[in-house]
């Protein structure tokens, strides 16, 4: 009887532990997706569709060895700053796990990806000129380490498979 009451214990213990790791998941689930919808929508928007544009088609014209300074200041330099504070916001919410790399990835993955080769070179510069700073070489590091981690688990790895076959 002894041995019965003391099993019966441990599955009651098994069963509540298990419950209580999954409404620990869910309640994180219900927190992060918030804030996943606001990282995706402002990602959308026209003013880091415009940056990442200006990136893509016209950043090679500049100087990015001089950092920041080598870009106009026609409100491009200022573009260029908000998607990379942008990304070093993302990084950092990846690094300190407020959100899964994988639906960054899945989503983004491509984006800061391609924004990282372009931009690494301006980074560099900055943290050049940032030698005064207390810690220059800590500028845009979320951002680089979120794309080192992009760069091992890319897209391709991180999203479902698509459906394959006509839709119902």
């Amino acid at each position: 009887m002894e041995l019965a009451g003391l099993l019966m214990a441990a599955v009651a213990l098994v069963i509540s532990l298990t419950t209580a790791q999954r409404q620990l998941r869910l309640a994180r689930h219900a927190n992060v997706v918030p804030v996943l919808i606001d990282v995706f929508r402002e990602h959308r928007g026209q003013h880091l569709a415009d940056a990442r544009l200006f990136v893509y088609t016209e950043i090679d014209r500049y100087d990015l060895s001089l950092g920041l300074p080598g870009l106009p200041d026609d409100g491009k330099r200022d573009l260029v700053r908000h998607l990379m504070w942008y990304y070093d916001n993302v990084g950092a919410m990846v690094v300190h796990r407020i959100v899964d790399l994988e639906p960054v990835s899945g989503y983004l993955g491509g984006s800061v990806d391609d924004m990282w080769t372009a931009l690494e070179p301006l980074v560099l510069a900055e943290r050049e000129r940032r030698t005064l700073a207390s810690d220059p070489l800590r500028w845009q590091w979320y951002f680089e380490h979120l794309a080192l981690q992009v760069r091992s688990r890319p897209p391709a790895k991180v999203r479902p498979s698509a459906p394959r076959g006509k839709p119902t």
